[in-house]
């Protein structure tokens, strides 16, 4: 198969690593301005070839193209062209002058998706780079914009002395010729403690960081029952397993319980003894809301048993609408409220949870007289 010489194209210079469909050309390297004779291009991996002689090409690969100086030029390189390409050009004396170029083919890097699991009793987490089956590329693990790892392991272990609060994570994969970057991921174990808590809950109470003087002693108490727990050069001192701190100075609770409802004072000192910052933080603590009895105490007066429980308020209701929300465990009905053959329930709620009760209907014989 014979091609007239190729003349005045254009094209860049081909690099030694090529993104997949880029187009571009190998320059043949002649040592002065004659021009050769003869010229051939063999690519070693395959043994495509590409010969020009007498001013005629003969070509054995689609996609390859010599210029009129003798360059090799790609139209839309693709993975199968990776490799060294021989080239042999001979003066019109004979002379013959040979050599080797070599090009290296990659693929576009995916954009990687990046996920995370939280181990939050043993206080580390675990994000995993997906990229999919591709071998040729580099994971780069990022803090911000700030690199911390650069290697080929789609996992990263962080432990919570490596994990700073409320920055983000990402990762970005890459290979010679093309770079992705992933989403972004903020990593945390602390859940900040609400005012209201449920019995059973984990949390954190965060310490505020009005003063940037870094702190030598940091001491909560728990002014109900004067618990306290003291941080102080590295050693921390307490007089109950219910509490635990951050290494940032942070109130931890693994599992409130009643008795930790109340104010928490907190004192931070600095290295010289000298107070730098102190305050005060409540939470309140409920037991779950139980199940409410709905029952006729007579005809016209229905009451939500709650057991002893003082902390709740009633709610009542009459086909899903509200007629009545006070701690009146007890509803008298007027003739106004009174519909039959419709069902009556009550809640019973607090602050963090509610329950309701079974459904029931008033009796056929129900009637209010009013006088």
């Amino acid at each position: 198969m014979t091609a007239p010489v190729v003349k005045g194209v254009v094209s860049e210079i081909c690099g030694r690593d090529l993104l997949e469909g880029t187009s571009c050309t190998i320059k043949l390297k002649t040592k002065n301005n004659d021009r050769p004779y003869e010229i051939r291009w063999v690519h070693l991996s395959s043994d495509a070839l590409i010969h020009r002689k007498n001013e005629k090409i003969k070509k054995s690969t689609p996609g390859l193209t010599m210029e009129e100086d003798g360059s090799l030029t790609f139209q839309n390189v693709s993975l199968k062209n990776t490799g060294k390409y021989k080239y042999t050009f001979y003066a019109s004396d004979g002379t013959e002058t040979s050599g080797e170029e070599e090009i290296k083919v990659y693929e576009k890097a995916p954009n990687p998706t990046l996920t995370m699991t939280i181990n939050c009793k043993d206080k580390n987490a675990t994000l995993f780079c997906d990229f999919g089956n591709r071998t040729d590329l580099t994971v780069s693990w990022y803090k911000e914009d700030n690199i911390i790892q650069n290697k080929n392991n789609p996992e990263l272990l962080l432990t919570s002395a490596h994990i700073q609060e409320n920055k983000t994570y990402s990762c970005s994969v890459s290979n010679p010729a093309s770079n992705e970057q992933s989403n972004s991921v903020t990593v945390s174990f602390l859940k900040t403690c609400r005012q209201e808590l449920l019995e059973g809950a984990s949390c954190t109470i965060q310490l505020p960081t009005r003063n940037k003087e870094k702190p030598s002693e940091i001491r909560w108490i728990h002014l109900s029952s004067g618990d306290f727990i003291q941080w102080k050069n590295g050693m921390i001192r307490t007089s109950t397993t219910d509490l635990t701190m951050e290494e940032d100075g942070s109130l931890i609770f693994e599992s409130v319980s009643l008795k930790n409802t109340g104010k928490y004072r907190y004192f931070v000192f600095n290295a010289e003894g000298t107070q730098i910052d102190a305050g005060e933080k409540e939470i309140n603590i409920y037991a779950k809301a139980p199940k409410p009895t709905l029952t006729f105490q007579v005809v016209t007066m229905l009451s939500c048993d709650v057991g002893k429980r003082t902390d709740l308020t009633v709610s009542w209701y009459v086909d899903g609408k509200i007629i009545q929300n006070e701690k009146n465990p007890v509803l008298l009905l007027t003739s106004v409220q009174v519909q039959q053959n419709k069902p009556y329930t009550c809640t019973a709620s607090n602050p963090v949870s509610s329950r309701e009760s079974d459904g029931m209907t008033l009796p056929h014989e129900t009637a209010i007289t009013e006088f």
